[in-house]
Formats: structure tokens, sequence, C-alpha cells
């Protein structure tokens, strides 16, 4: 598996926004625009095999924090261990940071099956549930982590900062 970092404004981009659509729903896309051009705050990688895009991941790192924002597998390619390739390849270059990364909360919903698969990906990839909760866009999250458990003051001040940068 070869790992690229993409350009925010690359023609690669294109395949992979294509992904992310499909992949998220509406509610919990953003514009990441802020992020990369405003405040070179992010990160996107690409994982290919045989020059195909696989999945990818998007982060935003600041100071002790890695989160992942998004993190894809093409659904032909899923359930053969891509996404923990994933996981474990950002684990080793992010190994000096707490990597997060927020989950739908699980209640009684369309996707609760899916909700649950995706809690226990995680875990099974050594990611911890915190106390961390939050909404956004109408939607709970919980937030997970892995090289030590971030805190709820920890969680809050990443994203203050970020809406202090470049205002």
């Amino acid at each position: 598996m070869i790992k690229k970092q993409i350009a925010f404004h690359s023609t690669e981009i294109e395949e992979m926004y294509t992904l992310y659509q499909q992949a998220f729903p509406k509610n919990e896309q953003m514009d990441l625009t802020r992020l990369f051009d405003e405040l070179h705050l992010g990160a996107i990688y690409g994982y290919y095999q045989e020059n195909q895009l696989v999945g990818f991941a998007i982060l935003c790192i600041q100071s002790q924090i890695a989160h992942i924002l998004y993190l894809a597998v093409k659904k032909e390619y899923r359930d053969q261990g891509i996404g923990s390739y994933i996981l474990n390849d950002l684990a080793k270059q992010y190994d000096s940071k707490k990597i997060i990364v927020d989950i739908e909360k699980i209640k009684d919903t369309s996707n609760k099956e899916q909700r649950i698969k995706r809690k226990q990906f995680y875990l099974k990839n050594d990611f911890k549930e915190t106390d961390v909760f939050y909404t956004w866009q109408g939607e709970d999250y919980v937030i997970l982590s892995k090289n030590g458990i971030v805190q709820k003051k920890e969680f809050w001040n990443f994203w203050d900062s970020l809406k202090k940068e470049k205002k």
C-alpha cells in the first residue's frame, strides 16, 4: 500500500472528494477550506493499491492532538484490513500526539448497527472511549482516543485555538 499526502487543490483531491460525499452523510460534511487554505493545519492522506485510491484520511493537527476528521475506505475494499492499516500508519506517524476520532453516539436510529460496527472497529484498533461528548449539526458524538486519553479541557482547547487562529 502506498500513502501520498494530497494537496487540497490538487487534481487527486477530486476522486477523494467523491468518496467523501459517498461515505459521509450531508450533515457530517464540512467546508474544509478554512482548515487548509487559511489555517494550514490539515493533512490529507490518500492510500493506494496498484495506483487505485482505496481510502483516505483527513486530519486536523495542532499542539499535542491529531484529530482524524474523516477516514473512509472505498466500499469494494472494506473488510480487508485497509481501515486498520490506515489507523496504524497514522499512529506511527503521529506517535507523539494523542490521536482522536469522533463517532456518532450509539442510539436507536436507522443506522444503529453501522454505529456499533464503527465503534468496535476503533476499539479493536486500540482507541479508548473518553468522557468527551458534543453535538454538531444535530448529531451527537463521542470522542475516542489513542496514545493517551484526551480530556474534555484538552479537546475544547484544541477547537478554541482553531477559532482564535487567523481571526
